[in-house]
């Protein structure tokens, strides 16, 4: 479904080295203002491929995405498609000024994060997860199960979340 090159090693890519049909993400007018903005960030935004236990964030400093070597090798296409829509628009919260590690709120609660996982979860819905796939994908290591109700609540992903 999306051209994704698994099988980089280590070190710095750019965007279409590693998301090859980028380019075709209809998703992306929702994010950014205009097919120039779009080229721009497609032409600057550095990937970072690491051998560490990550899975996908952007650098508050530069906007540059850094991406777990096992994330990228084993996680679904799918998955990795919308972690990719979720840091794009961290990438444009970015360039807006924005803290992206506001640490006066919890993960759960900041606003950069809720944004960017309402246009994810709008964008998982339209390839056709369902609420259990997407209740699963907001999962994340670094969140309690009790946070992850509250962000799935919020975005209202229903699905079986006491499993």
């Amino acid at each position: 479904m999306f051209r994704i090159h698994r099988r980089l090693e280590p070190g710095q890519y750019r965007l279409t080295e590693v998301f090859a049909d980028i380019r075709t993400y209809g998703i992306l007018p929702a994010i950014f203002a205009d097919e120039e903005e779009i080229d721009r960030i497609i032409a600057n935004t550095k990937v970072f491929v690491v051998d560490q236990p990550y899975e996908m964030f952007v650098n508050n400093d530069d906007a540059s995405i850094t991406i777990g070597l096992t994330h990228l090798r084993r996680a679904s296409d799918e998955f990795l498609y919308l972690d990719i829509i979720h840091e794009l628009c961290h990438v444009k919260q970015h360039m807006q000024g924005r803290n992206l590690y506001d640490r006066s709120s919890s993960y759960v609660d900041r606003e950069t994060e809720i944004e960017a996982y309402r246009v994810t979860v709008q964008e998982a819905r339209r390839i056709g997860l369902n609420d259990k796939a997407i209740a699963n994908y907001l999962q994340v290591s670094w969140i309690t199960p009790e946070e992850h109700k509250r962000l799935a609540s919020k975005l209202d992903v229903g699905g079986n979340l006491d499993a």
